[in-house]
């Protein structure tokens, strides 16, 4: 190409970044030389590489997966992950880890030697003349309009620019922060070297025919300062790591190197560490093939670039190895400049000749600013897994490996891996093969994704809004105990538990929903209210059922149930809401809930709350027997959950039992298989609450002498001392009114806050999530609260359940 023949990109060091960067710049035809200064481009220094999908993504559209498949020829490489303590006793097992990040990413964990993936690299390039060996760049000089590099024999070769790929010792930086420092003094931090933190130094190495070793295993191992990964690979392989914390952290240049003598005494040290109850560190490194003992460096660098020279991978990025992350960022870093570069060409007419410095420098910024955030996401993530492991804080590690875990299973792993994959980037300009899968990347949703600072503002406007509202709850929920007391002496007989004070009590708390009914405008209001709560208890319970919150307080809601007849919805709402917005659940896998229990819900709220409600407003005769039906009201709420439960149970094993029935199992079940249940779920939920909604508004607006606007809206002043009241049953009509208007409140703010997760995780667009917020303002008047929490999440639950096929990528 005439246009591009002043156009070269020199690269700086002929690891994963620098080939993967020639790789992707060989597709669109980018010259390019590359500057290695082993003997060999695939040296045999004995470390490995893990390839996660958000890495996998990139190598498929190189075409590189298929060579790496083969490496492993035709065996999965992972059938269990195990975590253990430090006796070697599993504490967790994951069957199929592999499989279960194939069909929610597309792409499964492929551990094998870095050496190999060098060789894929180099035989996928076309231009191998490129690739230069025993070039250890020294030096580097801008002149006029590029880049003159100087390598260790002499050589020099000129460029539009340099990429430093050359790892963390980077001559690059060295040589762009002294000419930063020369050239614009300030620019570079002159003391950031030397705060570079060390906390651990790692022995990593490759191991072969491992007595009593299991194929397609890997272990996590956790220890007191020491923590270890030892992982399967292709061949009866087995790759390691133990990392043994410093005594005492080290930074910049203070920082040790470590010798052949250093490794035997750290062996010495540590042959005896359990990898499992048969298997020790001591067992593996006997069967070692290459080892290394290294400091482990953790930083990302403020600058990643000056002028023409732009660094990347761990150069500029540098992760604990425990993360898995250090070959798929540097990936990741490559594919965003490359992005960036072809952006610009595309601005210029297709050229890229005669690149200014104001050019490029906007380039390396853009790359910089895109990468960054997510690099220290990914060094701090390593960093916090890697002092879980080595139990830096004994106490967090035990309470979440005896308390947590067990509860969040192992879902709550891959929803971590989650938040690591789905930011990746990719090639804009290259196709991404197909691969169905149920989580797609942020890059194929419908909408960007909102900055997190951006949300932390959202959330702490709902969480405010709603604390006010139980401020308000506290002022205003006022019960009149004694008078009530009084008036269910004489009116109200129930003795369920006996002749003794639990039935007196009983008696008394059945009497606050029993005398405002004798009141028109406050039967009215009730009959109103009491339907609205079916979504909230329905709700609560599917949201305690999520896959995603089985360790989270949203887990209990029979609790929350029960708390509405104890506390009131004007509380229970609002709090539940603030707990949403800090644990909430909106992957496609992390939405569902087990089927038996979906198939429960329409009996179970019938069962437990719809029979008991309309048996407690319907007038009758028998005083007595309505008494009776006002005291079975107050268990409704919890009883719509152990019908959840009952019923479900029975299910499960009714389906167990079946002869013949083979049960699927969850890595081949559809996540949104739950999807046309809980839809016919909602359906009937809207259609009873709605009208309700309508009828008793029609009913009351053609009542002689009564006022919607005071039976729903005559409230005193929450801040009074003293409200005056003409009846005990007005006292008690007012009570319900600031219940359900708080109780809505907590409502409408969940309902607001689940319609800006998902636009912030881009899972909708804009003008959607506005429409959708004024249908959930408007639908509160035209069919009330809870058919419109009914109707929403009938539509979150479609919007979250098919994000995938609106991605295309299922």
């Amino acid at each position: 190409m005439s246009s591009e023949k002043d156009f070269k990109v020199v690269i700086a060091g002929g690891g994963i970044a620098g080939l993967a960067l020639a790789l992707m710049l060989e597709q669109f035809d980018l010259d390019y030389v590359v500057l290695e200064g082993h003997r060999e481009i695939a040296p045999a220094v004995g470390a490995s590489i893990g390839m996660f999908p958000n890495g996998m993504r990139i190598l498929d559209q190189l075409g590189c997966v298929e060579q790496i498949e083969e490496v492993f020829a035709g065996i999965i490489p992972y059938k269990k992950t195990y975590t253990r303590d430090e006796q070697g006793r599993a504490l967790s097992t994951m069957d199929d880890f592999f499989e279960r990040l194939r069909v929610r990413f597309g792409y499964g964990l492929y551990f094998f030697d870095r050496q190999k993936l060098l060789e894929i690299f180099y035989d996928k390039l076309e231009h191998k003349e490129r690739i230069l060996t025993q070039k250890k760049v020294t030096n580097v000089n801008l002149v006029k309009g590029g880049v003159e590099v100087i390598c260790a024999d002499g050589s020099l070769f000129t460029g539009t620019f340099l990429v430093g790929a050359d790892g963390i010792h980077s001559a690059v930086r060295e040589s762009m922060t002294e000419l930063g420092h020369k050239l614009q003094p300030g620019y570079f931090d002159p003391s950031e070297n030397d705060r570079v933190p060390c906390y651990y130094r790692c022995s990593f190495g490759i191991a072969q025919h491992v007595p009593n070793w299991v194929p397609s295993e890997q272990h996590l191992v956790f220890g007191t300062a020491c923590s270890q990964l030892v992982i399967s690979g292709p061949d009866d392989k087995v790759y390691w790591f133990l990392f043994e914390q410093l005594p005492e952290i080290k930074y910049g240049k203070d920082i040790p190197k470590y010798t052949k003598e250093d490794e035997a005494e750290f062996v010495k040290r540590n042959k005896d560490v359990p990898i499992t109850t048969e298997i020790t560190w001591g067992d593996v490194y006997n069967a070692r093939i290459s080892s290394a003992l290294t400091p482990l460096h953790e930083v990302v660098y403020k600058k990643w670039f000056f002028n023409r020279i732009i660094t990347l991978g761990d150069s500029c990025h540098k992760p604990n190895p425990i993360g898995g992350q250090g070959g798929n960022g540097a990936l990741e870093s490559c594919a965003v400049l490359v992005n960036n570069l072809l952006r610009l060409k595309d601005r210029r007419g297709g050229s890229l000749s005669d690149l200014t410095d104001a050019e490029i420098e906007d380039i390396f910024q853009e790359t910089q600013s895109t990468r960054h955030e997510r690099a220290k996401d990914i060094v701090h993530q390593a960093h916090v897994r890697q002092s879980f492991f080595a139990k830096e804080n004994p106490i967090l590690t035990n309470f979440i490996n005896n308390f947590v875990s067990p509860l969040a299973g192992s879902d709550a792993v891959l929803a971590m891996l989650t938040d690591v994959f789905k930011p990746g980037a990719r090639i804009e300009k290259l196709p991404v093969p197909h691969k169905p899968r149920f989580i797609p990347y942020d890059d194929e949703l419908p909408a960007n994704i909102i900055d997190d600072s951006v949300h932390k503002l959202v959330r702490g406007a709902v969480v405010g809004g709603m604390g006010a509202t139980l401020f308000l709850a506290a002022k205003s929920l006022r019960l009149p105990f004694i008078e009530v007391a009084d008036w269910s002496a004489q009116n109200m007989s129930l003795k369920w538990f006996g002749n003794n004070g639990a039935s007196r009590f009983f008696e008394l708390v059945t009497s606050v929903l029993a005398v405002p009914i004798q009141d028109p405008s406050a039967r009215l209001h009730i009959t109103n209210f009491l339907p609205q709560l079916i979504s909230p208890i329905l709700i609560y319970t599917i949201e305690g059922y999520r896959k995603g919150q089985r360790a989270s307080p949203l887990a209990l809601p029979s609790l929350f149930n029960a708390g509405m007849q104890v506390q009131g919805i004007a509380r229970v709402a609002p709090f539940h809401a603030i707990l949403s917005a800090f644990f909430w659940s909106e992957g496609p896998v992390e939405r569902t809930i087990p089927l038996e229990v979906a198939k429960s819900l329409v009996p179970a709220v019938t069962l437990g709350f719809v029979i008991p409600t309309v048996m407690a407003l319907l007038p009758t005769p028998n005083q007595a027997a309505g008494n009776h039906w006002l005291g079975l009201w107050q268990f409704a709420p919890p009883l719509v959950n152990l019908f959840t439960y009952l019923i479900s149970k029975g299910l499960k094993k009714w389906n167990e039992s079946r002869e013949g029935v083979e049960k699927k199992d969850e890595l081949d079940a559809d996540p949104a298989q739950d999807l046309p249940i809980l839809k016919s779920v909602y359906t009937y939920a809207f259609a009873i609450q709605a009208t309700a909604h309508i009828t008793t508004l029609a009913y009351g607006s053609s009542y002689p002498g009564l006022s919607l606007v005071k039976t729903f809206f005559n409230l005193p002043n929450p801040f009074s001392a003293n409200w005056k009241f003409p009846s005990l049953g007005a006292e008690l009509a007012t009570f319900f009114r600031y219940d359900m208007v708080l109780g809505v409140t907590g409502y409408v703010g969940s309902n607001l806050l689940s319609i800006w997760n998902l636009r912030r995780q881009g899972f909708i667009k804009t003008h959607e999530a506005v429409r959708v917020a004024l249908c959930v303002a408007v639908g509160q008047f035209l069919v009330g609260p809870g058919a419109t929490w009914a109707g929403l999440w009938y539509w979150r639950e479609d919007k979250i359940a098919g994000i995938a096929k609106a991605s295309g990528v299922i």
